[in-house]
């Protein structure tokens, strides 16, 4: 495909998610590789972390932010500023599968435990910069990736240009 752009991620794990992250990557891959969006994973790496694997999150909203949040995030061995980082958790409290809110300069989402094969890419989603809908055939659903029908989830053409107009998406320069 012409015109093909992608984004670098970033994986650190403090608790091992119960869907594996390599299967969470290749879910959103699925999603985003025929529309032209390549995920570049840059590096993996284990964290040792036992006071933040259960995440206070807060609101998880914009860039309101916990300072468990600002502690975790600090943690961007290998990232370039306009990276993303994924923390893989426990879980967070409030409970959730992930949340994306996250400072302004430390684009970064986190994942819990239990997530669905496809929180990571709704969560990295809200870092590329979109927002829930209501449908639960979508991957941005409103109520939450393990309410999505009909996999996979479907992206839709404003979404689409919305990711590919984020500053975090370079233009892909081949493997």
């Amino acid at each position: 495909m012409t015109n093909e752009v992608c984004f670098t991620l970033h994986v650190k794990v403090l608790t091992k998610p119960f869907i594996s992250v390599a299967n969470m990557v290749r879910a959103m891959r699925e999603l985003l590789d025929p529309n032209g969006i390549r995920v570049i994973v840059g590096s993996n790496e284990i964290l040792d972390l036992p006071l933040l694997t259960d995440l206070d999150i807060g609101t998880c909203t914009g860039s309101d932010v916990t300072p468990e949040q600002i502690a975790l995030f600090q943690h961007r061995t290998n990232a370039k500023p306009d990276d993303i980082i994924a923390y893989f958790v426990r879980s967070t409290y409030p409970p959730t599968s992930g949340c994306a809110a996250h400072p302004e300069p430390l684009p970064s989402a986190v994942v819990t435990y239990g997530a669905s094969r496809w929180s990571l890419a709704h969560e990295i989603g809200h870092v590329l910069g979109l927002r829930h809908v209501d449908d639960n055939r979508r991957l941005m659903t409103g109520d939450g990736t393990l309410d999505i029908v009909d996999p996979p989830p479907g992206l839709v053409a404003s979404e689409l240009r919305k990711i590919r107009k984020s500053p975090l998406v370079k233009p892909y320069a081949g493997a």
